[in-house]
């Protein structure tokens, strides 16, 4: 979204969230807000993928929590949606989010949104002397026991770091995201949603139980750490966005990034087990889980769960690549290189590329793979040469 009337001397709020769906304690909290902060204008900004939690199975898509969130900005004085931390493929960080905005807004007095708890651990936050130099903070208090700790944070937050603060009193229903999506799996929820949010959830059949995803996410987390688990939900959430952008059926991306690790976590022994049971035939060089799991990941994916030839291939090229890839394989292989919780030098160049020309991302991400390995003394894995090999002549001949 194009932000209007940059540069006036305005009160700007700043209300950040996932909005998985966006429910009535929001719409209470944000006019409260207004009225309270005498704002003029009050920005509602839907996180990609917020960096301190991964998004739930089954969770609304990107473009669908945007659009609900337009819906209660319509209702809200002085509010209107902004897109920024959307438009990142990464993590969504308040402190960069702030910044921008107060590029965009200069000389504006600027006010970050945030509930008790948020509150509470503020000082915990990435860079919170960096979010202090640029906005006052503004606790949604919607208990009138909460106020004896937010004053005491109050005081802790300003001496030592700085902080201004205000408390905006909201005593409003408690509510939260993760119950109104589970009373509308049961068949509820419209209480505790504006009736038209409420209508585009019905239409667009959101949050609704065991759909094939859900089902394939329960199984294949059985298996997983918890911080794999984290990195397979941030894999789908990038492959879907990608999937939209580059016209392969978001369907299929979802379930490709659900299984690309489904063998991540088992052993050596275990690994070389199913490659037996499957008739894996590999290299003598791919005998270590890094590689392989993509090979029985991918004949799990077949056998157990079904799926699709397109599936399956990109499961099995999400570790190395390989001559011909597809659109799919392509966008799996970059997610799981992408997907937020990857923190590594040059990483925020590849997913600015991955929005510009997925193929240059290719080359970029296998070149990059290829270095390493090499830096590190191993001999990198011939399909990945191959796979760089292909798209460089691909490039060059304008195919």
């Amino acid at each position: 979204m194009i932000l209007e009337n940059k540069g006036e001397k305005v009160r700007i709020g700043l209300f950040g969230g996932t909005f998985n769906p966006p429910h009535l304690g929001h719409q209470r909290a944000a006019a409260a807000c207004v009225r309270q902060l005498e704002l003029t204008r009050l920005l509602l900004i839907p996180a990609f993928v917020p960096p301190h939690k991964s998004m739930p199975a089954g969770s609304a898509t990107p473009r669908q929590r945007l659009e609900m969130t337009e819906i209660i900005a319509r209702k809200i004085p002085r509010a209107q949606v902004c897109d920024l931390e959307l438009s990142r493929l990464g993590p969504s960080y308040t402190c960069d989010t702030v910044e921008q905005l107060a590029g965009e807004y200069p000389g504006a007095d600027f006010w970050l949104i945030m509930g008790t708890d948020m509150f509470l651990s503020f000082h915990k936050w990435r860079q919170p002397e960096k979010i202090a130099r640029y906005c006052r903070l503004a606790v949604v208090a919607r208990e009138e026991q909460e106020k004896e700790k937010i004053q005491r944070q109050q005081i802790f937050l300003k001496e030592t770091l700085g902080v201004e603060s205000d408390v905006v009193s909201c005593p409003v229903t408690v509510l939260s995201s993760t119950q109104v999506r589970q009373d509308v799996m049961d068949g509820g929820g419209e209480s505790e949603l504006d009736e038209d949010v409420a209508r585009y959830i019905q239409s667009h059949g959101l949050y609704q139980p065991s759909s094939r995803l859900e089902e394939l996410g329960k199984a294949v987390r059985e298996h997983l750490t918890e911080k794999r688990w984290r990195h397979t939900l941030g894999v789908e959430e990038v492959a879907a966005s990608l999937a939209r952008q580059y016209g392969v059926p978001e369907e299929e991306a979802r379930e490709a990034a659900l299984l690309h690790d489904a063998t991540k976590c088992l052993d050596i022994q275990e690994q070389l087990k199913l490659c037996r049971q499957y008739d894996i035939i590999f290299d003598y060089g791919e005998q270590n889980t890094a590689l392989l799991h993509g090979k029985t990941a991918a004949a799990l994916a077949q056998d157990k769960f079904g799926s699709s030839p397109q599936v399956v291939q990109a499961i099995a090229r999400h570790t190395t690549g390989d001559r011909d890839m597809t659109t799919l394989d392509k966008i799996v292989y970059l997610a799981d290189c992408i997907e937020p919780g990857r923190d590594y030098p040059g990483v925020d160049r590849l997913r600015s590329l991955c929005r510009q020309d997925l193929d240059q991302a290719m080359i970029q991400a296998l070149s990059d793979t290829i270095e390493h390995v090499r830096q590190k003394g191993g001999e990198p894995d011939r399909r990945s040469q191959e796979a760089l090999d292909d798209l460089r002549s691909k490039k060059e001949n304008g195919k």
